[in-house]
């Protein structure tokens, strides 16, 4: 390969893996999570059919009013949960510390377009729930396929505040787009796959009264959930550098092309 050959080579490269990362870095832009209410509840797996323990997690789950703690966690952004690989992404049900019968969707924006109602109906009775006033919908580690989300996706979730029993207020991972402006999602990077989301279900700030104000508690242990998005788009996801799969073939296509050209310059007659 001669010297200009290798150049324009290089350059062409150099801008490929540019456009690449430029696609991948791009940020969410902020928007309301918006509710459809033609979506009908997914299939719900135990945790023995998707071979998932909920158990491990149970030690982030607090009692009702008590923070969820941040003992060594890696803290992620919510609204920033942009997947850089393709992942069979599944969505776990921990606990539950709620009055309310909480309903939980998600939205899919970019390389995959897709939506979809998650839980129905967020409750659960009985040992190791944290809840206990109504309704006994799930078993702790249920589980919800959410399908192949492509690498270029961003995924976002919505709670609908006691949507089973006809709420309406609905808390997405935007803060400044809430209607308290307030957060009610916080996210964990736990072990080397998955996330944990921490839901409040209540409006207003800490123990604000009067018009909406519900006298929150702001524990966000209301819905806790565990997101299954794969071991290198976490490690993205916490600022750690993931080889690129097209740029390493691209890499790996030009060393073949290079033993190629030895070869037939070696068998070439003097």
């Amino acid at each position: 390969m001669t010297a200009k050959m290798n150049n324009k080579f290089l350059t062409g490269l150099a801008v490929a893996a540019a456009t690449i990362a430029g696609t991948f870095a791009q940020a969410a832009s902020a928007s309301a999570f918006t509710w459809n209410n033609s979506w009908t509840p997914s299939k719900i797996y135990s945790q023995s059919e998707v071979g998932f323990d909920h158990s491990i997690y149970q030690k982030y789950v607090q009692k009702e009013s008590v923070e969820i703690p941040n003992s060594g966690q890696f803290l992620l952004d919510p609204a920033k949960l942009f997947l850089k690989f393709d992942h069979k992404v599944n969505i776990s049900f921990i606990n539950e510390g709620a009055g309310f019968r909480n309903q939980l969707a998600f939205t899919s924006t970019g390389a995959t377009n897709a939506s979809g109602m998650l839980f129905n109906d967020i409750s659960c009775e009985g040992a190791g729930c944290v809840g206990g006033w109504g309704g006994n919908a799930l078993k702790l580690g249920d589980t919800v396929k959410m399908g192949s989300i492509k690498g270029g996706s961003q995924l976002d979730f919505g709670l609908k505040s006691n949507g089973f029993n006809g709420g309406q207020n609905i808390f997405g991972t935007q803060t400044s787009m809430n209607e308290d402006g307030l957060q009610h999602v916080v996210a964990y990077a736990i072990g080397t796959r998955h996330i944990l989301l921490g839901f409040e279900d209540l409006y207003g700030a800490k123990g604000a009264t009067g018009g909406k104000n519900q006298n929150s508690d702001r524990d966000f242990n209301d819905v806790v959930m565990v997101l299954d998005v794969g071991e290198k788009n976490l490690r993205v996801l916490k600022g750690e550098k993931v080889p690129e799969p097209s740029v390493v073939l691209s890499l790996l296509g030009l060393g073949a092309a290079g033993l190629i050209a030895r070869r037939r310059q070696n068998n070439q007659p003097e």
